[in-house]
């Protein structure tokens, strides 16, 4: 399993904690208690298994941060609409958009969705897209393996998607 995950999620949860208590405090304070703001939302979902429907918004809101949109709007977007860990959503957006740069990212996205964006840039952007997209996986897959981690799938998908060019 790989470490970030877990972090995410331990931070997720204290998050979610730290939430928790400054309601406890409002309540205790005679103020009105409000568990519907943004805010409040966004940091309180925890974990949940990445699904397609998740990728494919995260995709579509990953373009919207590549022409300069708020992330963390749209990664509460994405948590409302879908149940994605808030932070996991910021993960992919920026992933997205540092895909459709060409340049690096330095967080672990899953290898099914890196494929699924891969396909996705080559139909609307072309060769010259799927190129920069490829970049920055292999940037990505450098920064990984100086860290200690393993990336033969990576490496293996990028190949495999770069004999297709």
């Amino acid at each position: 399993m790989q470490y970030e995950s877990i972090i995410l999620e331990l931070l997720s949860r204290i998050q979610k904690l730290e939430d928790e208590l400054a309601l406890l405090k409002q309540a205790l304070n005679g103020e009105p208690v409000s568990s519907n703001d943004e805010l409040s939302y966004e940091k309180s979902n925890s974990y949940k298994k990445t699904t397609d429907e998740m990728l494919d918004l995260c995709y579509q809101y990953g373009k919207k941060v590549h022409n300069g949109e708020n992330v963390k709007t749209l990664a509460a977007n994405i948590a409302k609409k879908t149940n994605m860990n808030y932070n996991s959503s910021i993960i992919y957006l920026y992933a997205v958009s540092a895909m459709l740069d060409g340049t690096i990212y330095k967080r672990a996205i899953s290898t099914k969705a890196i494929q699924k964006y891969f396909d996705n840039i080559f139909h609307e952007y072309g060769t010259e897209g799927l190129r920069k997209a490829l970049h920055a996986t292999r940037l990505h897959i450098n920064y990984r393996k100086d860290c200690g981690h393993t990336v033969d799938s990576l490496e293996e998908l990028c190949d495999k998607t770069e004999q297709k060019l």
